[in-house]
């Protein structure tokens, strides 16, 4: 899923740097900045001069998106059925958490 966040602030702006968690990387491409996981797959394309705060809680909520799916397919097939709906709602929660900072990147 792809999404596009606008512009917050004029492009002449002073560019600010942002330090993404391990692995993330955010490639300029034309007038957007599009934010990659560690394995190369796109997240989303904010526009130029997005708020670097905003980049970052977007970043974030995907580590630890990804973190859950992890976990919950490490070790949710050899555990009980408790704990298997534990992990799938940390899944959830992780997902929801995600979806609201691109929201929030998004509306500005």
């Amino acid at each position: 899923m792809i999404f596009w966040a606008q512009m917050s602030f004029s492009p002449h702006k002073e560019e600010k740097s942002v330090e993404l968690p391990k692995g993330y990387n955010l490639e300029a491409a034309g007038n957007n900045l599009l934010l990659k996981r560690p394995n190369g797959f796109l997240i989303t394309a904010f526009g130029e001069g997005m708020a670097t705060d905003s980049i970052l809680r977007v970043a974030e909520a995907d580590e630890r998106y990804l973190r859950a799916v992890e976990r919950q397919e490490r070790f949710g097939s050899a555990a009980d059925s408790e704990t298997v709906i534990l992990f799938a709602a940390d899944v959830r929660e992780a997902r929801t958490e995600f979806l609201s900072a691109l929201e929030a990147a998004y509306r500005g």
